[in-house]
C-alpha cells in the first residue's frame, strides 16, 4: 500500500472517499480523525486488495484500474493501516469491505448538503500543484557550456527530475519553503556544505532562520528531516555531528548551478523548490 512510485488516487476519488468518511478512521471503535485541528490530512488511503504483488490481500485477477478504484480504497489512520496489513489473514477483504460499507452508508445518510460542504473543504496540495517539467534541458545545457562545465545530461536525467518532482510535490508547501531557505543558507555559507548530492548543513547553522517570526527550532528541523527521509529527498543524520541533507534531482543539477542559471533568467530557487516550475530549466 505504500511506496514512492505508487500512483496517487485522483482528486475525484479522494473527494469521494473523504466525503463519505465522516472524518474518522473506518475501523470500528477507532475515533482517530482524518483531518486534524490544524486542517492537516493525517489519513492513509489504503488498498483493500493490494496495489502490487506481495502486498496484503493482493488479487491478481484485478486490473490496475480496479485496484485504484474508490471501491477498493478505504481511509484508515496510520496505526490501523499498519495493523490490517500486518495481519491480512485476520483482516480479510470481506472485513475491510464491511468497514468501508458501514462507514460510507452511515455518512451518506446525513444528506447531500452537508456532504457537499465537507467535500468543498478538502484540497490535496499534491494534486493541486501546477508543476512543470523540462523536456530537453536545452537552455540549461547551453548555460553549462557557456560556463565551461562538463555534464552527462541525457534521458535518464529527465527521468530523474520527474521522479524528484513527484516526490517533492507530496511535501507540504510550508516544508518546501523551509527547504528553499535551508538550501539558500547552505549556499551562502559555502565551504563543503554543497556536494554533487545536495546541501549538507549542521542544524546549529540554521538557527538564524525564522519561521513565523520564531527562530527555527530543533523540533522543526527534526520534523523536516523525517519528511525529507520519508520522501527520499534527504534527511537528518544524527550520528556523531548531526547533519541535515537536502538532495538534488541529479548530480548535474547542483543547487548553486541551478540557482545561477535561474537568476540569469530572472527567476529564483523558489520557482523550482516551492512552485515546482522545473520546466524553467528548458
Amino acid at each position: 500500500m505504500t511506496g514512492t512510485d505508487r500512483k496517487a488516487p485522483s482528486p475525484k476519488t479522494l473527494r469521494r472517499l473523504y466525503a463519505l468518511s465522516g472524518n474518522l478512521c473506518a475501523k470500528p471503535g477507532c475515533n482517530t480523525v482524518l483531518i486534524n485541528a490544524d486542517g492537516t490530512l493525517v489519513a492513509d488511503v489504503c488498498h483493500i486488495e493490494a496495489e502490487k504483488p506481495g502486498g496484503a490481500r493482493f488479487n491478481k485477477k484485478l486490473s490496475a484500474e480496479q485496484r485504484g478504484d474508490a471501491r477498493n480504497l478505504i481511509l484508515l489512520c496510520g496505526t490501523c493501516h499498519k495493523l490490517v496489513d500486518r495481519e491480512p489473514q485476520k483482516y480479510t477483504v470481506s472485513i475491510l469491505t464491511k468497514w468501508k460499507r458501514d462507514r460510507e452508508d452511515r455518512f451518506a445518510a446525513i444528506g447531500d448538503t452537508l456532504r457537499q460542504r465537507y467535500v468543498g473543504e478538502i484540497v490535496d496540495e499534491a494534486e493541486a500543484a501546477d508543476l512543470t517539467l523540462p523536456t530537453s534541458l536545452k537552455k540549461y545545457k547551453r548555460f553549462l557550456k557557456k560556463k565551461r562545465f562538463s555534464h552527462t545530461i541525457d534521458e535518464r536525467t529527465l527521468d530523474g527530475i520527474q521522479t524528484y518532482v513527484d516526490r517533492l510535490r507530496h511535501v507540504a508547501g510550508a516544508d518546501r519553503e523551509l527547504m528553499r531557505a535551508i538550501v539558500e543558507k547552505g549556499l551562502a555559507m559555502g565551504g563543503r556544505r554543497e556536494t554533487e548530492s545536495g546541501i549538507s548543513i549542521h542544524p546549529d547553522d540554521l538557527k538564524t532562520i525564522k519561521v513565523d517570526n520564531r527562530r527555527l527550532s530543533d523540533y522543526r528541523i527534526g520534523k523536516l528531516g523525517k519528511t525529507l527521509d520519508r520522501n527520499n529527498l534527504g534527511g537528518l543524520d544524527a550520528d556523531e555531528e548531526p547533519v541535515l541533507q537536502i538532495s538534488v534531482a541529479d548530480h548535474d543539477l547542483d543547487w548553486s548551478t541551478v540557482k545561477a542559471f535561474l537568476e540569469s533568467r530572472g527567476h529564483t530557487l523558489r520557482d523550482v523548490i516551492c512552485d515546482l516550475k522545473f520546466g524553467l530549466l528548458d
